[in-house]
């Protein structure tokens, strides 16, 4: 699961763009920090420290204090705990409702059309 989570292997787009991102570039926005975050701990039930040391080793703007930080609370132990937990469609659908992130970044969806970007699982099969 982890593996399949670094690599944007996870099956959900938004993720998998995102964390796709980070390998290309080192970087992805902020929002979708939070929505992979929250994916790899309560979606796939792995321990935040994983996450934090794949940040701390492929980001260009990663602070060892910062990222600590984040992901403790994104793990639900740190001072100011996250007290939500992201779902990855609901996500990309606020913050990608067009679905471009999603298809520069994982272009294997890219022919989907905007109802089924997200949820690809959704798509009749002549998609």
């Amino acid at each position: 699961k982890l593996r399949a989570w670094q690599l944007g292997l996870t099956g959900f787009p938004l993720v998998d763009a995102a964390m796709r991102q980070l390998w290309v570039w080192g970087w992805m926005p902020n929002y979708v920090r939070h929505v992979v975050a929250s994916f790899l701990v309560e979606h796939l039930h792995l321990d935040w420290r994983h996450g934090e040391a794949w940040f701390h080793d492929t980001l260009v703007d990663a602070d060892a204090a910062i990222n600590a930080f984040m992901w403790q609370n994104g793990g639900r132990s740190g001072m100011d705990q996250w007290n939500f937990v992201m779902h990855p469609v609901h996500a990309a659908k606020n913050c990608d409702p067009e679905g471009d992130y999603v298809r520069r970044w994982c272009p294997e969806l890219a022919a989907l059309p905007r109802d089924h970007i997200h949820q690809p699982w959704r798509a009749p099969a002549s998609l």
